[in-house]
């Protein structure tokens, strides 16, 4: 595998380099130049040295300049914002732009990352986006890849600056759904989603191969949400997300080859959702704050649906070394958990540390 981040420092350096050489060549030119020129063209018999090729697709791009391009993959930068955008693979696209200091990186066939937004939008700044693995092309009903930033980078509307998306895994188009795309990584704006509103400081990360629709690990509309996506998902609408508010959290490991399923923390603030357990398990906390859901049964064997949340805040639903459902709802300090050793259900008391009392006393 190419270095590629040796490759575009080094070339960013023979830039600078070449500006000082044509500098010092202006300096002693003579007005006899043509003389040796003429000389060089008669010794090569007036043919011009064929370009070198080197087999790659690779393509590297710093603050609009075009510092390397190999084959059919694109890279693009605009200049005086000092981005970079590095795409290595057979129809390998990386677009870093919209704000200063953006960056994309895009490594496989039909990778694509876009960080930033759309040429001529200023403030989407320091956007991050990461596309590692093969993609079918983009459908007309979604996009494949790692997007982060503008919603007009998904034909939108909405802001987002400081936001990371990070998608390592192949996603493919599972055309017996009926639709597909919308697979990989988005952060940013709520557009990216198909949603709207702004978006600042959100990180999507999702490991793993997705064929679908809406797979894979979405962070937007709203500031300093985090979404994880870790697992192998077949079907639709099955992805992590965390949005809708602030500081919302959402992490998976899990796999599904079922429809509308998935992780969510959203409609509020601090929610937070976890999922390790069975496939096609299913997480929501959210629609108020401080919500929380977690399950914990890698060995189990039976899907489970945990939810908390929906017009309450800082409700708690848990299922821990065992199958089965637990739902924590539509109050304030609303408690449910399933265990191995039993099945604990009520409403904490607000003051005397009750809820912490009677959740110790579970272990």
């Amino acid at each position: 595998m190419v270095n590629t981040h040796r490759i575009a420092w080094m070339g960013i350096l023979a830039v600078g380099l070449g500006t000082g050489a044509a500098v010092a060549h202006s300096a002693v030119a003579s007005a006899d130049s043509s003389d040796w020129l003429s000389s060089i063209d008669s010794f090569l018999g007036g043919s011009a040295l064929p370009a070198p090729s080197s087999g790659l697709d690779l393509a590297i791009s710093f603050d609009g300049m075009s510092l390397v391009q190999e084959g059919s993959a694109t890279a693009y930068t605009t200049a005086g914002q000092y981005g970079l955008a590095i795409a290595e693979g057979s129809g390998a696209y990386a677009y870093a732009g919209g704000g200063i200091g953006d960056r994309a990186e895009a490594e496989g066939t039909n990778a694509f990352a876009l960080a930033g937004g759309e040429p001529g939008d200023t403030g989407a700044n320091y956007d991050t986006a990461i596309d590692i693995g093969n993609n079918d092309l983009p459908s007309a009903a979604g996009n494949n890849g790692a997007y982060a930033g503008n919603g007009d980078l998904a034909g939108g509307t909405g802001t987002g600056a400081y936001d990371t998306a990070i998608d390592i895994g192949n996603n493919t188009n599972d055309l017996s759904e009926g639709i597909n795309g919308d697979n990989g990584a988005f952060a940013g704006a709520g557009a990216l989603s198909g949603g709207s509103g702004d978006g600042n400081n959100d990180t999507a990360i999702n490991v793993g191969n997705n064929s679908g629709f809406g797979d894979g690990a979405t962070s937007d509309e709203g500031n300093g949400n985090y979404a994880g996506e870790f697992g192998s998902i077949v079907g639709e609408y099955d992805g992590t997300y965390s949005g809708t508010g602030n500081d919302n959290t959402a992490i998976n490991d899990v796999s599904y080859n079922t429809n509308f399923a998935g992780i969510n923390a959203e409609n509020g603030n601090d929610n937070y959702a976890f999922a390790l357990g069975p496939e096609n398990s299913g997480a929501v906390a959210g629609y108020g704050d401080s919500n929380i859901v977690y399950i914990l049964d890698p060995l189990g064997s039976t899907p489970i649906s945990v939810t908390s949340g929906y017009g309450g805040n800082s409700d708690l639903a848990a299922v821990l070394w065992t199958d089965g459902n637990a739902l924590a709802s539509s109050a304030d300090h609303v408690y449910d958990i399933l265990t191995a050793s039993g099945h604990e259900a009520g409403i904490a008391a607000a003051t005397s540390g009750g809820f912490l009392g009677e959740l110790l006393s579970l272990f």
